[in-house]
Parts: C-alpha cells; structure tokens; sequence
C-alpha cells in the first residue's frame, strides 16, 4: 500500500488538535466525551470501538483490529486524561489546540494525546492495508491515569475483557527520543520506579502564638524537611540503566571495562559526567523523596497542634515500598510523627531480549541509520505496571525526537509536540506493527 504521508501528517495533526479540545483535565477526568468523539472516529474507519464507562462520566475505550489468532494481542495503550493547566501561565491556550511555528501546543500533546492519535492513525493504516494482522491489534484509551487508575486501567483490567489480560505485547507513553551527542537516540521504557505516597503527621503543642513553644510542629516539620533535603540517596545502577549508559558510551566511542564492579564505577562516572543537570536521566539512578504538599495551621495567631506533609519517594527496582518505608522512619527518626502510606506501588520491569524490541530498533535503525534504541527506566508511574504485573512485556515507546527543555513541559507550562514528530511517530509505529503481525 501506497501511503500519502503528507495526507497523513494533515490527519493525524487535527486528530491530536480535536483531542486537546475535549477538556479532560483530572480531577474530574470527564474522558466519556473524548472517548465517544475516539469511538466515531474508529467506526468511520470500519475500526470496531466499545466504551467501558466505570463511573458516570468515566469512558475507557478499547478499539480492536481482529487478526487470524496464530499470536497474541498487541495492545496500543494510552489515557485520555491530563493534569491540569493555569491558562493564565500559558503563551498559547492550553485547551485551544493551537497549531503555532510547526507545533501542536496545548495540555496532553506529549503527555498523552499525541501519543494517542499516533497509534490511532496507525491502526487506521494497517486496517486501510488490507492486510489480516496474526494477532488482535487493541488499542486502549484509558481513564484516570494521572491519578492513579482507579476508573481507568485497574479497573478495566478486573473487568476481564477479552483480548487485553490474555496480550504478549504492550506499546505505551514512557519512552520518547532526542538527539545525544549528534545521533537520534530512541528509548524503550521497559521498566518504571516504584511509588510510595506517604503523609508525615507532626505533632506540637496547641496555643497562643504569642507565646511560642519549642515544639511548634510546623518547626518541627521545617526541621524534618531540611534534613530530607540535605540527605543524598546513594546511586545505584540497575539492569535497565546499565545498558542505557552503556549503549549511550558505546555511541561516544568509549572503550569500557568488562568486569562488572569496574564497569559499574565507570558507568556511573560516565552518567555524572555526561547528565548533570538532566533530571529525567539522573532520576534513574537514585531513589528519590520529593515533599509535595504541606497542610498546617488555620489562624495566624494559633499555634497548630499538627502539621502534615505528603511525601512522593519513587524507588528503584530491587526496592521495596515496604523496606524504604522503614528506612525513611528510620531516617527521620523523630518522637510523636506518624507514617500513613497513601499509595504505593512496587518497581517493574520487561525484559528487552524479545521479538518487538529488535523490530522496533530495527525500525528505527531504517529511519536513520545512526538511530539507537536504548533500555530505559522511567522515574515516573505508567499504566504499563497492570501489565507487567501479569507478566505482559510491556514498552514505553512513543517514536518522536525532542529536546529535554520540551520533555520539562510536559505537566508544566507551553505542552508541545511537533508536527514533525507526529507524523515521525505515525510511520515508525505503523511499521512496527506491521513487521510485528505479518512475520
């Protein structure tokens, strides 16, 4: 088949555009509105599509391409819904889907809209080929990835529905390229951190803040963060981060040591030296104990009895929520604090040594022969742990270049994607399904 690939790039880029224009900032989620404008979308294609609503409001959509059943499904997973956006902040309207200086700006273009319309315009090539894949190709569009899955991919995957639990492959966010050292360097996210959300409580003596205590528990909580921030998690390298760095070395020409314990101080030289300052690459090394909100306090002239932090700890494979909560109270080591774990998660992994990551370094490899595909290990959660909690392989793989100041803007200010990347993203994905279903 003949594919127009200017006609795609039109398609895919208005795709992205109509989605961004459905706002489904999380809380409250409202994804049944962009899950029927996916549905319609599918049903024009001949894509049979079906709505999971798991609360009012609340769509899941799963749209399935059937295959002859000699392999198992292939999922294309992503979500609909978005962290929020101050407009006020924002040079172009995050909810207008603006197209400016050869980008599609607004909330959910990298994270994950774009994304979303590229394995969907994929799909949508594959079935316009003609061809019958040798496995279902199912794509789901979950809910509430951003706040955990609960009306999304947890729920769905307790629902039973045919095709997803019994998948060999996931293709999902995670994973996105740039340019190092002049040569595309495309990643593979075959493994995320773990989560732990713990709320600290501190305790202190109620009163008159005219008259101050030595247990004011905002001071006492000051004192506790203070600590947290000055305290430096040892690096350690794990299976994944250790082919990062070293395909990453290789690509500089970099001669490396074969035994382990000196390959490992050489790699973690290479990463000091090489990523200081990059906070999606040193973020794969360390655990990591990050204060996200703090409640204290009512009136300003009473001293609280309690103060509250909420701490985000995102832990390397090899950890356990369960052991690094004992270390962090071991740690903080201080009388009269309580620890309530809020959510936790434990680190997961996909093996690299399978059939999809050689045709998807392979595809990349015919995009640009310079291109590498790396391992990677995301600092932050995916909906790809449902998956390899079952023993699903699953990949963080979304096919674009872009640079690290663009990667800040995802869940911050000026979300963007390129145009470029779009249709980029499009073509490698669509050739990485059919080498997948027609081998």
């Amino acid at each position: 088949m003949n594919i127009g690939w200017e006609k795609v790039r039109s398609e895919v880029t208005q795709l992205l555009v109509d989605l961004i224009r459905i706002n489904t900032t999380n809380p409250p989620g409202n994804e049944y509105e962009a899950a029927l404008y996916l549905q319609e979308f599918c049903n024009r294609q001949g894509i049979e599509a079906t709505i999971y609503a798991s609360a009012s409001k609340r769509g899941n959509l799963v749209a399935t391409v059937r295959g002859n059943g000699t392999g198992r499904p292939l999922i294309l997973l992503s979500h609909l819904d978005v962290v929020a956006a101050n407009a006020a902040q924002w040079t172009h309207q995050p909810f207008a889907g603006e197209i400016s200086d050869g980008y599609v700006w607004g909330r959910g273009a990298l994270d994950m809209k774009g994304m979303l319309a590229m394995e969907l315009m994929a799909l949508v090539l594959y079935k316009q080929s003609g061809l019958t894949p040798n496995r279902d190709l199912i794509l789901v569009a979950a809910a509430d990835e951003e706040a955990g899955g609960d009306f999304g991919m947890d729920w769905l995957m307790k629902q039973q529905i045919p095709g997803i639990e019994a998948a060999e492959y996931v293709i999902n966010e995670g994973g996105e390229g740039m340019i190092r050292n002049g040569i595309p360097v495309y990643t593979c996210q075959n493994g995320e951190k773990g989560v732990l959300w713990v709320k600290l409580t501190v305790q202190g003596t109620p009163g008159h803040a005219s008259m101050p205590t030595k247990d004011n528990a905002i001071t006492r909580l000051a004192n506790i963060l203070t600590r947290l921030g000055r305290h430096k998690q040892p690096m350690v390298l794990t299976e994944t981060t250790r082919q990062y760095l070293f395909k990453l070395a290789k690509t500089r020409g970099l001669r490396l040591p074969e035994e382990s314990g000196s390959l490992d101080f050489s790699l973690q030289m290479f990463a000091k030296r090489h990523f200081k300052g990059e906070r999606s690459v040193e973020a794969m090394f360390y655990n990591t104990v990050t204060p996200t909100i703090i409640k204290a306090g009512e009136k300003t002239n009473v001293l609280p009895e309690c103060c509250e932090v909420t701490l985000d700890c995102r832990l390397l494979p090899g950890e356990t929520p369960e052991q690094f909560l004992e270390k962090l109270q071991n740690y903080i080591n201080t009388p009269d604090v309580k620890f309530e774990i809020i959510h936790a998660a434990a680190p997961t992994e996909s093996p690299v040594n399978t059939e999809l990551f050689r045709i998807m370094e392979e595809t990349v490899r015919e995009e640009d022969p310079r291109a590498v595909l790396v391992p990677y290990l995301s600092p932050g959660g995916t909906d790809s742990r449902y998956f390899r909690q079952k023993g699903v392989t699953a990949y963080g793989f979304v096919p674009i270049l872009i640079t690290e100041e663009d990667l800040q803007r995802m869940h911050g200010i000026d979300e963007r994607i390129s145009i470029d990347n779009l249709e980029r993203g499009t073509k490698i994905l669509y050739n990485v399904i059919k080498k997948l279903s027609n081998s």
